[in-house]
C-alpha cells in the first residue's frame, strides 16, 4: 500500500483551494489547509479528523509561510506536494482602479504566491531532501495569458506569477528531484515547466 501523499494547500477555504483540499481527503491523503478564513472549513476539519491541519496563514507574511511548512513537518512529518493557489480578484477600468486596491492584488497574487513557491523549493530540497523531492502547483490564470477589459491589473499579476514560475522552474537542479507545473484555466491548459 502506497504511502499517503501530504498536501500544504494556500487559499483553502474557497474556490479550487477547497476543492482540491476535498479531493485529496477523499482520496485518503493528508492535507495542511490554509486560509485567511480557516473557519470556512470546520466542517472539513471536523469530518477529517487527523488527516487535515487547518491553519490560518496570510501569505503577504513571510513569518506565517514558514510556520506553516513547519507545523506541516511536525504534524506529517512532510510535505510533498504545494498547491499555491491563494490569490485575489480585481475587476475595474485601469484609471478607475486606486494604486493602493492595485497595489494589494499584486501583493498577494504576486508577492505572496512568490514567497509560498520560495518556501516550497527550500522545503523539497533541505527538510525532505532528494530522495522524497516534491511537487510544486503554481495556480495561475488565463489572464495571466489573455489579458481582457476590466481585468487588466489582474492580468499583470498573474501574468508575473507565470514569469516568475518559468524562471524559477529552469533554476531547479534536476538532482533536488522538485518538479513545478503552472496551471491556467486558459482552454484548460496546465504544463509543467
Amino acid at each position: 500500500m502506497s504511502e499517503a501523499q501530504v498536501w500544504l494547500v494556500t487559499g483553502a477555504n474557497s474556490g479550487f483551494g477547497k476543492l482540491m483540499i476535498e479531493l485529496v481527503l477523499r482520496r485518503g491523503g493528508k492535507c495542511v489547509a490554509t486560509s485567511i478564513d480557516p473557519s470556512a472549513l470546520k466542517p472539513l476539519e471536523e469530518a477529517y479528523r487527523g488527516s487535515l491541519l487547518n491553519l490560518y496563514l496570510d501569505v503577504n507574511n513571510e513569518s506565517e509561510i514558514l510556520a506553516a511548512f513547519s507545523e506541516a513537518r511536525e504534524t506529517f512529518g512532510r510535505v510533498d506536494v504545494v498547491f499555491n493557489n491563494a490569490g485575489l480578484l480585481l475587476r475595474g477600468v485601469v484609471e478607475s482602479v486606486p494604486e493602493a486596491t492595485a497595489r494589494k492584488v499584486f501583493d498577494v497574487n504576486f508577492w505572496g504566491s512568490t514567497n509560498v513557491t520560495k518556501e516550497a523549493v527550500r522545503f523539497f530540497r533541505e527538510v525532505n531532501g532528494p530522495k522524497r523531492g516534491g511537487k510544486m502547483v503554481v495556480v495561475s490564470s488565463s489572464s495571466g495569458i489573455v489579458a481582457g477589459p476590466l481585468f487588466a491589473h489582474y492580468a499583470a499579476s498573474k501574468q508575473a506569477v507565470e514569469a516568475v514560475t518559468v524562471g524559477m522552474s529552469k533554476e531547479l537542479k534536476p538532482e533536488w528531484n522538485i518538479q513545478a507545473l503552472s496551471l491556467s484555466s486558459h482552454k484548460n491548459t496546465c504544463s509543467t515547466l
